[in-house]
C-alpha cells in the first residue's frame, strides 16, 4: 500500500510539472520562443538561416513597451522575427537592446532603425559598428536603467570578454540575467570565437559578473542552453584553458 501511494505521488509530481512547463513555440523554421515569467520569453534564432536554433535573445514586456535583447544575425531574418512578434502578440517591438557589437547581436540594426525602433548599447558598441554603417541611438559608459513602466531593466558593462564591450542584461523583479556571448552555455566545450575577445580581461569580467549577480534563478548566455548561475564558474574555467 505504501509504495503504491509513492507511486501516485510521484505520477501527481511529475504530472504537476509537465502540466506547469510551457512549451517550446516555433514562430518560423529558424524562430522558436519560450515563456519565463508572465513577462519575460526567452527566444532563439538561426545563425545561418538553415533551421538551426542557435542564437539565443530575450524579449520583455511592459504595458506598452516590448523590448527585444539582441536581434538576429541579419535584416531579413529581424525583419521575420520582428513581423512573427508582431503577429504572435498583436503589439510591435519598441526597443531593442544590443549587448555587443557582432552580428549575432547587431546584425538586423538597419531593419530595427528603418522600423524606428529606439536601440540601446555601449559607448565602444556604438564605436564599432560605425563602420559598418550602423548606429546606436541611446548609449552609456557604465550602466544605464531603461524608463518602462513597471519593469526594471539595467544594463551594465563589466569590463571586456568575448568582445571588448560586451554587456549583461539585468531584471531585478525576475532575477533574470541576460549575458549574452560572454557567457557560455553549461554545455559547451570551448572558448568559442575569440577573434575580438580580451583574454586578459575576460575571466576576471565574469567574475565581477559572478559576484554581483549570485541571486540570479535564470542566466541566459549567447548561445545553447541558458541554466543557473552555475554558468559563471563554467565560463572562468573555459576562458582559462590555453
Amino acid at each position: 500500500m505504501k509504495i503504491l501511494v509513492t507511486l501516485f505521488i510521484v505520477c501527481q509530481f511529475y504530472l504537476f510539472k509537465l502540466l506547469t512547463v510551457d512549451p517550446v513555440e516555433r514562430l518560423d523554421r529558424n524562430i522558436e520562443i519560450t515563456r519565463l515569467t508572465d513577462n519575460v520569453y526567452s527566444m532563439k534564432s538561426s545563425f545561418a538561416g538553415d533551421g538551426n536554433l542557435n542564437c539565443n535573445h530575450m524579449l520583455i514586456f511592459d504595458n506598452n513597451d516590448v523590448v527585444l535583447v539582441n536581434t538576429p544575425v541579419n535584416d531579413s531574418l529581424t525583419e521575420v522575427m520582428l513581423n512573427c512578434l508582431e503577429k504572435r502578440f498583436k503589439k510591435p517591438v519598441t526597443k531593442v537592446i544590443v549587448s555587443h557589437f557582432h552580428e549575432d547581436s547587431s546584425g538586423g540594426l538597419l531593419e530595427t532603425a528603418r522600423r524606428r525602433i529606439v536601440s540601446y548599447g555601449q559607448d565602444k558598441t556604438r564605436k564599432l559598428l560605425e563602420p559598418k554603417g550602423k548606429k546606436i541611438d541611446i548609449t552609456f559608459s557604465d550602466s544605464l536603467v531603461l524608463p518602462l513602466k513597471t519593469e526594471i531593466i539595467e544594463l551594465l558593462y563589466f569590463g571586456g570578454g568575448h568582445s571588448r564591450d560586451n554587456i549583461v542584461v539585468w531584471l531585478p523583479k525576475e532575477k533574470i540575467l541576460f549575458g549574452g556571448c560572454m557567457l557560455k552555455s553549461l554545455s559547451a566545450k570551448d572558448k568559442g570565437n575569440t577573434k575580438d575577445a580580451d583574454m586578459d580581461s575576460w575571466a576576471n569580467t565574469v567574475r565581477k559578473v559572478k559576484e554581483r549577480f549570485k541571486d540570479a534563478k535564470i542566466v541566459i548566455p549567447g548561445h545553447m542552453e541558458s541554466g543557473d548561475t552555475s554558468i559563471f564558474e563554467h565560463t572562468i574555467n573555459l576562458v582559462r584553458i590555453k
